[in-house]
């Protein structure tokens, strides 16, 4: 089964690659990518959608900081 990872940087795609190996695999990717993307690209966000029934299986969201007082 393949996954399609997707980089985005709020509503818009920043970087996408196709994953053709298992969920679990795909999820460490996109986990271990995700402050890469940030850095290069400014991504925000990542999410790992099933090619076969378009489900999306895996969502990760960069918290924002909390500001110190």
């Amino acid at each position: 089964m393949a996954y399609k990872i997707t980089f985005r940087r709020g509503k818009r795609e920043s970087f996408t690659k196709l994953w053709p190996c298992d969920l679990e695999a795909a999820t460490a990717y996109a986990l271990a990518q995700l402050p890469v993307q940030q850095r290069e690209n400014g991504a925000t966000s990542v999410s790992v959608v099933c090619e076969r029934t378009g489900e999306v299986v895996f969502n990760s969201a960069e918290q924002p900081e909390a500001a110190t007082v």
